[in-house]
């Protein structure tokens, strides 16, 4: 935990703002454990940054999103399965795919942002959007702690939206 952090250089705007408090989360056990631990604090979650404006210092606690890993955890005859780390940069899981021969995301480089932020909005480009290869994700529920698991239909994506955005 870091006091009074320059959030600068973790916006793609790079304009001055800083926090009262600031941790990077490499793990869903780290992160229950600090949502735990500052459960009455304001809180703002923190990916790529690419998304956020900051106008102001932020009085609360910032929580960088770091998990990492990108792992193909299943394959059929038709599609292969990968599971990405929220604090994974999105280019990176598209050129990860491609390394391994995967197609499907080609059209969704160079988004700037996380994997993890990318589901919020339905990120997409040149007639793809994250709803069109996406199978599942696991969410952390900030207020409990629990991890819910959410199907695309569950996700209700429509063009730049779910229900992340709104529920």
């Amino acid at each position: 935990m870091q006091q009074d952090i320059s959030l600068k250089p973790y916006t793609t705007f790079g304009i001055e703002a800083k926090t009262r408090w600031f941790t990077e989360v490499s793990s869903v056990k780290a992160l229950q454990a600090v949502l735990q631990a500052h459960r009455d604090t304001p809180k703002l979650i923190l990916g790529g940054g690419s998304n956020l404006l900051l106008t102001q210092d932020f009085p609360g606690l910032v929580i960088r999103v770091a998990i990492a890993g990108i792992d193909i955890v299943a394959e059929d005859a038709e599609y292969t399965f990968v599971k990405a780390g929220a604090g994974v940069v999105w280019q990176e899981l598209v050129e990860a795919s491609l390394e391994m021969g995967l197609s499907g995301l080609e059209n969704l480089s160079l988004i700037p942002g996380s994997v993890g932020a990318s589901p919020m909005q339905n990120i997409g480009a040149y007639g793809v959007e994250i709803k069109d290869v996406f199978h599942a994700l696991e969410a952390l529920h900030i207020e409990t702690g629990e991890i819910h698991s959410f199907n695309a239909a569950d996700c209700r994506f429509v063009y730049r939206e779910s229900v992340f955005k709104h529920a």
